[in-house]
């Protein structure tokens, strides 16, 4: 087994390792990892204080205004990141105050890296179902703001997700349970809400570039056909709702004017 785990928290840190289980935390900080399997590599940067990692229990609430609202359980012994498989690679640093993160890798071949700065800022990712592994999965995640959130669910093989947030209050769901599907997600402004669906066996790809405000963007990519969908938007308070399939689209959605 080859395993590299890199914890890097300024002033105190506790290592737990048995099983598998690291805890490191610096004042609030704190990491739960467990990890099955072989060649996993695992990088965790925090500087600033009450952020956490790992922990996948919690609960995803939505309002009436499709306002999603994340309430995480703080990472413990019996709360943590779960790793299963063989060859996944987790990169994650967080700096400021108030961040959380949960993820849950299962399968192999893996990568998923994160670099979140600023404050109150929250991630969930989880690759693979307790019956599907997600195999060759490359999910990559910037962001530079305060209080955005990104929900991430993906269970299949061959899928790719590129999220680049800079301001605030932004909050992108996606649930990619197709095979070989793509998302590139480019945002640049405050209170924009993204939600993100590609499923069934058609290639799927989404690229998204978002300027401005309070803009409200649905997508919904099912079916057996290859989709190819391009948003580009500048200006603020657009709602916009895109749904591709070579039938009709089970239980459509409609983005939500902000």
């Amino acid at each position: 087994m080859i395993m590299e785990l890199i914890l890097v928290v300024p002033a105190w840190s506790q290592t737990t390792p048995a099983p598998r289980k690291t805890v490191s935390s610096t004042g609030p900080n704190s990491v739960y990892i467990e990890q099955l399997g072989n060649g996993n590599i695992i990088k965790i940067d925090q500087v600033g204080g009450t952020n956490d990692v790992g922990g996948v229990a919690g609960s995803v609430s939505v309002d009436s205004a499709g306002v999603s609202t994340l309430t995480v359980v703080e990472p413990s012994q019996s709360n943590y990141g779960t790793i299963n498989g063989s060859n996944n690679t987790l990169t994650l640093k967080q700096e400021g105050d108030g961040n959380n993160s949960q993820y849950s890798l299962r399968g192999s071949n893996n990568l998923y890296s994160s670099l979140v700065t600023g404050n109150a800022n929250q991630t969930k990712l989880t690759l693979g179902d307790a019956n599907t592994n997600g195999l060759r999965n490359t999910i990559n995640e910037l962001i530079n703001g305060n209080t955005n959130m990104t929900l991430q669910n993906i269970v299949g093989s061959d899928i790719v997700a590129t999220t680049d947030i800079t301001g605030n209050l932004n909050q992108i769901t996606s649930d990619q349970k197709a095979n070989f599907a793509s998302i590139t997600n480019t945002i640049s402004g405050n209170s924009n809400i993204f939600n993100i669906q590609q499923i069934d066996t058609g290639v799927h790809t989404l690229v998204l570039a978002t300027i401005g405000d309070s803009n409200s963007i649905t997508t919904q990519q099912q079916g057996m056909n290859n989709t190819t969908v391009n948003i580009s938007t500048t200006g603020s308070n657009n709602a916009i709702t895109v749904r591709t399939s070579n039938s009709t689209v089970v239980l459509p959605v409609l983005a939500i004017p902000r």
